[in-house]
């Protein structure tokens, strides 16, 4: 058994209608829809060396961010760089991704900063499905696009996580509650 690792992300608040069209295309085309909820991955999993001090920073940058509004608008097919032969379908935010990517380097700041992957930039998204064949991830991704995808959703929490490859442990659940900058 290899040993869990840590990760932070955020299930995001979608009105009923979006989020039953998500559910039920993650049903058919995402492996990881039993696991977890439709949501934003900030802190990738790693290995939680020091656990305590990462959780307790996580917690702290959560504390200090405001919730985040955002709009998906564009749903994408981006191969997998760690799993060659396999594609991922995105929804892409417009709206809220600079707080996205804000938040994100927040969280890789301090006991984090040894953990960030810098050879994998940071994309905000929401994963949809996993493909082995690349044409029809795209084939997928153009049928979102055809009607002006407009998904509108907040990210309320943070969730610090333990997956050990098979569950998903959710450790803390941490409300957004910073103010908004002016």
């Amino acid at each position: 058994m290899t040993a869990p690792l840590l990760l932070a992300m955020a299930e995001v608040e979608l009105r009923a209608a979006d989020r039953a069209r998500i559910d039920a295309f993650r049903a058919v085309h995402d492996p990881q829809h039993p696991l977890v909820p439709a949501h934003v991955t900030f802190v990738f999993p790693h290995l939680p060396i020091d656990e305590a001090a990462k959780r307790a920073h996580i917690v702290a940058i959560a504390d200090r961010t405001p919730p985040i509004d955002f709009v998906l608008r564009d749903a994408a097919a981006v191969p997998d760089p760690l799993h060659p032969g396999t594609t991922h379908l995105y929804l892409l935010p417009a709206e809220g991704e600079p707080a996205m990517r804000a938040l994100h380097a927040a969280l890789y700041g301090g006991p984090l900063a040894a953990a960030l992957r810098h050879d994998l930039p940071f994309q905000p998204h929401l994963t949809i499905g996993a493909f082995s064949v690349i044409n029809a991830a795209r084939q997928a991704a153009a049928g979102w696009n055809t009607d002006g995808l407009a998904i509108a959703g907040r990210i309320g929490a943070l969730s610090v996580c333990r997956f050990d490859g098979k569950a998903l442990e959710r450790l803390e659940n941490r409300p957004l509650t910073g103010l908004p900058s002016s």
